[in-house]
């Protein structure tokens, strides 16, 4: 990793975008800070959390420093700009914010927001491979490849906000109100979720009715990302359509060998 690395970085992100992710990353490092002043009172789970997601919000910088002939290196700069913002929706404004907790439609809202991310995720994922091994692919197949892509790993997901509170006491699912007052910074007023809202969400029935409305949001959040990458799939159109990328460089690659 030297010059070259860093050329390639610069060179396939704009201006704006650089601000755009060191901004998120600025506020993050900072909530992080400031979670580690406030550990004694409130533990390491968050400033930890936040650190992992931190982590994330490079993750295009990081693909860029895989050897050349590895799908991670074919990833966009649209993959950073999405990827970041999840992350620190999820981890500031959720956790640090407590907007988990303060802002009722808010866990419910990021969910669907989190499995549109993860189709076009998932589509970014297809589109390297693709380039990476050179398979010329109609869109309408990586779109729908994203699309089913994106549910697994929603269902994972899933799979492990059980796996956590089951196994390791946290409150991923939300089920437990003396864990959210400690989220939330020891304020009741702030835990919104558990004053009870609805009879039938309090108790056993709150962690399930958690899980099956943030499975009915992914569904719609996947759906809806589907239905605009079928119709727009940009890495698929105009002067960045790779099939034809892929197209032209077989072609000039078989004339060089009939020449030879």
């Amino acid at each position: 990793m030297g010059k070259g690395y860093f050329k390639r970085v610069l060179s396939m992100c704009k201006p704006w975008e650089l601000v755009y992710w060191w901004t998120l990353r600025l506020l993050m490092i900072g909530g992080i800070i400031l979670r580690l002043v406030e550990a004694d009172e409130l533990g390491m789970y968050q400033p930890m959390q936040m650190a992992a997601n931190l982590l994330g919000m490079f993750a295009f910088e990081i693909c860029q420093a895989f050897p050349a002939k590895t799908f991670p290196r074919y990833f966009s700069a649209y993959f950073q700009n999405i990827t970041i913002l999840g992350f620190f929706l999820a981890s500031f404004g959720g956790a640090f914010l407590n907007f988990y907790y303060i802002i009722p439609a808010y866990d419910k809202a990021l969910h669907l927001f989190g499995c549109m991310e993860a189709v076009f995720i998932c589509y970014e994922l297809i589109c390297a491979m693709q380039l990476r091994d050179k398979l010329v692919v109609p869109a309408k197949y990586i779109t729908l490849g994203a699309f089913g892509l994106a549910f697994v790993f929603a269902a994972g997901w899933e799979l492990f906000e059980f796996s956590f509170d089951q196994w390791f006491g946290g409150d991923a699912q939300h089920w437990s109100l003396e864990l959210a007052i400690k989220e939330a910074g020891g304020n009741l007023e702030d835990v919104f979720m558990l004053i009870p809202l609805e009879p039938e969400r309090i108790n056993e029935r709150f962690a399930i009715m958690d899980t099956m409305e943030d499975a009915i949001c992914n569904a719609i959040g996947a759906v809806i990302m589907y239905l605009i990458l079928r119709k727009k799939p940009y890495r698929h159109m105009g002067k960045n359509n790779i099939n034809k990328m892929i197209e032209e460089e077989l072609a000039k690659n078989a004339k060089e060998n009939t020449t030879a």
